[in-house]
């Protein structure tokens, strides 16, 4: 009886030392994969074309990442407001954006920029008040203006903030369009990459709608990957792709990337 019991003893010890180590290679095996959700509409930094998810955000990534021991990213393309949701709710990873203090709350950023924008002002060529447009040099300058942004742009909501004539759009086409018919004066893009590749995309003339710089709202504006506080390993990425970062030729497989899309 008593060497029965020992046995009985012996197999579960066994079997919970099995189960214990089945769970930290899973566990292991999980934190190796990064899955990187990205907005499937925000070319050329990343958008979905015939089926597949394109743009310089995720090969970027991917090519900065490649060497990284026990790192496989996965690219995932979805509607921006799902890719937040889907990272706040831990069905993603994380997310390449403009660290809002909204975000910190779910997700952690390294410190190195993976691209820097620079805002630009855009504004219809014929718009009656195109000459004031012009003028702006003060971000309170913009109060007299109907400024047309895109909803769940968290860099708009938080630093357009306090002015009385912000509506907010479901997509950035809507923006373009309202702006062409003059339902709006001023579209306030991050990137003039961005609505330049779109402007082209929806057969607007290059000439009808003009930009300006816009440093008075901001003179860059950083994008970082953020990584779910969740995520087993976060801190221990986060810190590999400073690394990568800070690398010489960096810069120019950015650039290299970049060329590909324009």
């Amino acid at each position: 009886m008593e060497q029965d019991r020992r046995t009985v003893l012996l197999a579960a010890l066994c079997a919970g030392i099995a189960s214990s180590a089945g769970k930290t290679w899973a566990a292991d095996k999980v934190a190796g994969r990064l899955a990187i959700a990205y907005n499937d509409d925000y070319a050329p930094y990343s958008y979905a074309e015939d089926g597949e998810l394109k743009g310089i955000l995720p090969d970027l990534l991917e090519s900065l990442f490649a060497t990284a021991p026990g790192v496989k990213v996965e690219r995932v393309g979805l509607p921006w407001r799902r890719v937040q949701l889907e990272v706040k709710s831990d069905q993603q990873d994380a997310l390449c954006t403009f660290a809002s203090e909204e975000r910190l709350q779910y997700a952690m950023a390294h410190k190195i920029p993976v691209i820097t924008l620079k805002p630009h002002l855009f504004f219809s060529a014929t718009s009656p008040a195109r000459k004031m447009i012009e003028k702006i040099t003060r971000r309170e300058d913009l109060k007299e203006f109907n400024i047309v942004d895109l909803k769940g742009n968290q860099w708009a909501e938080q630093n357009l903030a306090g002015l009385p004539k912000v509506e907010f759009v479901p997509t950035h086409n809507d923006a373009f369009n309202m702006i062409m018919v003059g339902h709006g004066d001023i579209h306030v893009s991050l990137s003039p990459t961005v609505t330049q590749w779109r402007i082209k995309k929806l057969g607007i003339a290059a000439d009808k709608i003009l930009s300006m710089p816009a440093p008075f709202i901001a003179a860059e504006v950083p994008f970082h990957l953020l990584i779910r506080k969740t995520y087993p390993r976060a801190q221990e990425v986060l810190n590999l792709l400073d690394d990568m970062l800070r690398k010489p030729g960096t810069k120019r497989l950015v650039d290299d990337i970049t060329r590909r899309y324009l």
